[in-house]
């Protein structure tokens, strides 16, 4: 179910740092979070942890058949609450417990409702929505086809046999979680994060030079890359002339 943990400090097989500002932090348990939920099968919660590499509450839920396995925890369930984990109902006894945290296919889902852990392909398991506090907003849905509004804005629109969970992800409160000191950060496995000014300039573009006055007018990224509100999106009309140029060429 869990297993030990400890970090790469950014590097590859080489030894050479791929990620920067990354170290090697405190050791800890990762643990198997089931994300596709396609049991069809009544469970209860049967006990709730907190886990380091998760923002939110994980819950170990045992079914009908013996099966036991941890999930995202939503807002409002606790230990011996009852869900269903499935794409299908089977009976009505699963419909009258189809209630926050269950998991069932976006069909049978009522307009307006919040949901988490959204699968954004069949089969492939929920990938979205899955941080503490975080959900969905069904808005459209047809017989193939709904739509989620997301809080970043997005609508989504996916196949009516995707999954979600219902309700919202559990430990809301971690927005005004304070890191409190640089410590805290170490064991998390992040190192400092020096300013490309107080460089030299074979460390970054903006290294180098007397003073603040010498980095370029343009700000840019250690890899040279134009930053700081520079659209960096390929529009389809870039994307075409790219093509065109590669046909020519």
């Amino acid at each position: 179910m869990c297993f030990g943990y400890v970090f790469a400090s950014g590097r590859n097989n080489a030894g050479v740092v791929c990620v920067r500002h990354r170290s090697s932090g405190a050791q800890r348990k990762l643990f198997y979070v089931d994300h596709v939920r396609r049991l069809n099968l009544l469970g209860y919660v049967f006990k709730v942890i907190r886990a380091l590499n998760y923002s939110a509450y994980l819950a170990l839920v045992i079914y009908q058949n013996g099966i036991s396995s941890y999930i995202l925890l939503a807002e409002g369930l606790m230990v011996g609450s009852v869900l269903f984990s499935g794409s299908d109902l089977l009976k009505d006894k699963e419909r009258i417990c189809l209630g926050i945290g269950s998991s069932i296919a976006n069909y049978y889902i009522s307009l307006f409702t919040l949901v988490h852990n959204i699968e954004p392909v069949m089969y492939g398991g929920g990938k979205i929505a899955r941080a503490a506090g975080c959900s969905g907003l069904i808005i459209t849905k047809s017989w193939d086809k709904i739509t989620i509004k997301l809080k970043s804005g997005w609508n989504l629109t996916l196949g009516a046999n995707t999954i979600s969970s219902l309700g919202l992800v559990s430990n809301v409160e971690h927005r005004f979680f304070n890191i409190g000191k640089a410590g805290t950060n170490r064991l998390f496995g992040i190192r400092p994060t020096v300013r490309g000014v107080a460089m030299n300039p074979c460390d970054h573009p903006h290294g180098g030079g007397e003073g603040k006055a010498s980095p370029p007018a343009a700000q840019r990224s250690p890899w040279g890359w134009l930053t700081k509100g520079t659209p960096t999106k390929i529009k389809k009309y870039q994307r075409a002339q790219r093509l065109l140029f590669k046909i020519n060429k």
